[in-house]
């Protein structure tokens, strides 16, 4: 307290802080217990369906047995379903003879896409919920697009101009990762207005000056960045014209780190704090879900045209290690199953605004290679995150979400993975490295994880590498040997579509790791140099393959690669 006074905080100051933060404490766990009591329930009544097409959304649901002033209410996004007492919409129901309804709605003059539908009842004092809030699960697209599918497993992790662009051929790449950071590109006023002094203006505003494309989303008019969109697109437009499968990372700065700070006020969460890197997108108000949509909306009309003339976005990996969200994706101090709420609508609004316009995109889950447990108190375990994720999907309508995980080995400085001595090959390993990768596809093969209980999830890894400690003869050759290692793994489990080598370039940025296939651009002996295990990771999948990484068996210490495979029942 000495130390407060003197710093000139004033004791009621003091005082009405802690008050303040001892209500914020209360809210959450209140609004926890009700979220669990909420997922666990069983309900009288169901929604079981709504399809959404150009105009309309058709919601098809059972009352049951339920008689008295029963209604279908629209629950937003951005409402918590279990604290709402109105509704923004409410229509009256009768069911059939067996209590069957449906019912047509308009989806304008404001798009209800983002909505989800429950049956409730009329109280006394407001209004009973009589069944969990369903999104929509079907929507008719803008585009009939064709699925298309990586040609092989080989993935690079990051595509921006300046990187060695003739590797994608040299090494047959079929997919790549690209960084999208929001805030880059979005504006809230037109070029010869402030952006931090104007909020979005109606659709009737003056066109943009040069510099600035208007666009209209939920009757707003926003604004993109020509120059940020133009830089983007670049590696878009590589991508696409070498027919590459592109997952967009999706990041949404801080608040005070966004070039127009009203947008950034607006899409970033309000309880992020300013030590996480990024933020989650805020959906838990309406203008801040319609910021944070709105960008969507920008990218995936833009980026689905059949014609691929700005390029291609086919997946959606959301954010990044959200199991580490205190560092990657913050959104204050939470627990898992209110940060999960937060993400699993993130997700959510992607999906539903994506396959809009492509029926074939999916949304990843970006997990971290910590598993069943973790040390950091703000940290989640990503297994837990995931059994959420289920949770949600089964009590508000299942939704074809995927799975991006990041298997770096336990020191992510020792490219000797098989040596990985904090993992085992049970369901609670600590970690799922390259050496125990067999447990992340066994959990994928679970009938619970199946999408509608039919389709297994799809599961690429999207970010991770083998360390070289130096550029020494042993740190290269160890480097590759984990590289060849790690590929029988993922070359033998079926269920991983997709492995984004990270990174393409030694970069001074991450730490003192030289996980790149090439040098540090600025090697003094070898500038941009292709390391050893850029040669092994060119003969992968190719007749060249056993030859290439021969070398790396005594190294293993093994005499047939059969022996890496783990032959046992994952428990």
């Amino acid at each position: 307290m000495l130390l407060l006074l003197v710093l000139g905080t004033p004791p009621g100051a003091l005082a009405l802080d802690t008050a303040a933060g001892a209500a914020q404490t209360d809210q959450a766990q209140r609004l926890e217990a009700h979220l669990r009591d909420y997922l666990q329930r069983s309900y009288p009544c169901a929604i079981t369906r709504a399809d959404v097409d150009e105009a309309r959304i058709t919601i098809t649901g059972n009352l049951g047995k339920e008689s008295g002033d029963l209604f279908l209410a629209e629950v937003p996004m951005f409402e918590n379903v279990t604290e709402l007492k109105q509704f923004p919409l409410l229509k009256p129901l009768r069911g059939d003879a067996a209590g069957r309804f449906s019912i047509v709605l308009d989806r304008q003059p404001l798009d209800p896409l983002l909505s989800r539908w429950a049956v409730v009842r009329k109280t006394g004092d407001g209004f009973e919920l009589l069944s969990a809030a369903h999104y929509a699960d079907v929507i008719q697209p803008k585009w009939d697009l064709p699925e298309e599918k990586p040609r092989n497993k080989k993935g690079l992790g990051a595509l921006w101009p300046g990187r060695p662009l003739q590797d994608l051929e040299d090494l047959d790449i079929s997919a790549v990762t690209v960084n999208i950071t929001l805030n880059s590109f979005m504006r809230t006023a037109p070029a010869s207005f402030s952006s931090s002094s104007s909020s979005s203006s109606s659709s009737s505003s003056p066109a943009s000056p040069k510099g600035r494309t208007p666009f209209t989303y939920a009757g707003k008019t926003w604004y993109a960045d020509d120059r940020a969109v133009e830089q983007l697109e670049q590696p878009l437009l590589e991508a696409a014209r070498r027919h590459l499968i592109v997952s967009a990372i999706v990041l949404v700065n801080q608040a005070q780190g966004s070039p127009d700070r009203e947008w950034g006020r607006l899409a970033a969460h309000p309880d992020a704090h300013p030590s996480g890197i990024y933020a989650m997108p805020n959906v838990s108000s309406e203008t801040g879900l319609q910021a944070y949509a709105a960008a969507l909306d920008f990218l995936a009309r833009r980026y689905s045209r059949p014609d691929k003339q700005h390029g291609r976005i086919h997946h959606w990996i959301m954010h990044n290690e959200v199991d580490a969200g205190w560092e990657w994706t913050n959104a204050g101090d939470k627990s898992a199953l209110l940060y999960l709420d937060l993400y699993h609508k993130s997700m959510r609004a992607a999906h539903l605004i994506a396959r809009q316009y492509n029926p074939h995109a999916k949304v990843f889950i970006s997990l971290t290679h910590h598993w069943a447990k973790t040390d950091n108190k703000h940290f989640y375990p990503a297994k837990q995150l995931l059994d959420l994720l289920l949770d949600f999907s089964r009590v508000e309508g299942d939704f074809d979400w995927a799975i991006a995980h990041h298997p770096y080995p336990e020191d992510l400085r020792n490219p000797r993975v098989w040596e990985d001595k904090g993992v085992d090959f049970t369901f609670d390993t600590p970690k799922i490295t390259f050496k125990n990768l067999e447990v992340l596809d066994a959990w994928v093969k679970q009938p619970r994880t199946f999408y509608q209980g039919r389709h297994r999830r799809a599961l690429h890894l999207t970010e991770q590498g083998l360390n070289s400690p130096d550029y020494s003869q042993k740190s290269l050759r160890d480097q590759a040997a984990g590289l060849a290692y790690a590929w029988q793994k993922i070359n033998h489990l079926d269920s991983i579509e997709l492995f984004h080598y990270h990174n393409w370039v030694d970069n001074r940025a991450e730490g003192g790791l030289r996980i790149g296939l090439r040098k540090f651009p600025d090697d003094k002996d070898d500038p941009l140099g292709r390391k050893p295990v850029w040669f092994v990771y060119q003969a992968l999948g190719t007749d060249k393959e056993e030859a290439a990484a021969a070398f790396a068996k005594p190294v293993i210490g093994i005499n047939i690669w059969r022996e890496v495979l783990f032959q046992g029942n994952i428990r």
